[in-house]
């Protein structure tokens, strides 16, 4: 029997920045992360089980609204694969998280995750942010970021990206006449 590597919270931690750096620093960016070919596919380091699992989760976290897409219909999954590929020491964290999931829907209704209400599969989230706030804070940290990164929202909430270096977006001119009234006000703080 094979013996489970446990995580300190040191490593887990090691992990999530170094996936946050690499982000940050555009070594690893949304169009990379979401690339997903045939090949990689097939050599998924997730189940496909686990996968739907995910999905389920990442929906609840970020569900479709009129408006908006959910986190998976904005490629999440690929985003996910990708950073697991990128950094393997995430895998058993993934993999632990669905399983907890897995293991909390099949104690509360004897059905997996991916097959139970709405309304239950967010009890069963709310359950593993209360039991293991580290495992739900990835799950939700990486929905949040394979959203938000997605070129797909960015266009539906009006965001235009303008990276390090670049000189941003164009601002309207300033307004003097916006400090009028609060010119002509008399202080609101005390002299010494």
């Amino acid at each position: 029997m094979t013996q489970k590597k446990v995580w300190s919270r040191r490593q887990f931690s090691k992990a999530i920045i170094s996936a946050q750096v690499l982000l940050a620093s555009g070594a690893l960016t949304f169009p990379i992360a979401c690339k997903i070919d045939k090949k990689t596919q097939q050599n998924a380091l997730l189940l496909e089980s686990e996968l739907e699992t995910l999905k389920y989760a990442m929906d609840e976290i970020i569900p479709k609204s009129i408006k908006m897409p959910s986190a998976s219909e904005v490629g999440g999954i690929d985003y996910i694969l990708n950073i697991l590929d990128e950094l393997p020491d995430l895998l058993p964290v993934f993999q632990s998280t669905v399983s907890n999931l897995e293991n909390i829907s099949l104690a509360k209704s004897n059905k997996a995750f991916s097959e139970i209400e709405k309304d239950n599969r967010v009890a069963v989230l709310k359950y593993l942010e209360k039991d293991s706030p580290d495992l739900f804070g990835v799950l939700r940290n990486f929905t949040y970021e394979s959203y938000y990164t997605s070129p797909k929202v960015y266009e539906l909430i009006g965001y235009e990206p303008h990276p390090t270096g670049t000189m941003g977006p164009k601002m309207e001119p300033f307004d003097e006449k916006l400090l009028d009234r609060v010119k002509t006000m008399s202080p609101m703080y005390i002299k010494i």
